[in-house]
């Protein structure tokens, strides 16, 4: 029975640390996938996102299909497409290992109404988005990150 749990134990351990080396790597290269499963806007509630909603970032590329709910603070802004439906090959990133486990990932894109897309990825696989935008009110994300298939 003990060589059953040490056994058990090791493998979590194993699989575990193979998952962070995976997305280490994958955010070292930029390539990396996070998929949203909620959605907190800063004026109202939590909601729980279903459908596909992501972040695709490759090295040249960043694709954002998100959902938007929230204020429009100008009229600059004022516009019928969501502004975290975009694709963009300019931009600047930004990775800096966290001292407690996992990264911090900045994007800052030159051509979108998004000022920048803060990433917060933790070991487990788990992940937070922060995204402040120009002319709207700021909406935070959670969901999971993964190395880009």
């Amino acid at each position: 029975m003990l060589v059953f749990f040490i056994a058990s134990s090791f493998a979590r351990q194993t699989s575990s640390s193979f998952i962070q080396d995976e997305i280490a790597q994958a955010i070292n290269n930029d390539r990396w996938d996070f998929t949203a499963e909620y959605a907190q806007p800063i004026s109202g509630q939590r909601r729980y996102i279903t459908g596909s909603y992501y972040v695709q970032c490759r090295k040249d590329t960043v694709i954002v299909a998100l959902p938007y709910y929230g204020r429009l603070n100008s009229a600059a802004g004022a516009s019928n497409q969501d502004p975290l439906d975009f694709k963009s090959t300019d931009f600047k990133i930004t990775k800096e290992k966290r001292k407690k486990g996992g990264w911090l990932v900045t994007i800052k894109p030159s051509n979108s109404e998004v000022q920048s897309m803060n990433f917060t990825f933790f070991d487990n696989g788990s992940a937070q988005a922060n995204f402040t935008m120009t002319n709207r009110s700021a909406i935070d994300f959670s969901g999971k990150i993964a190395p880009a298939k």
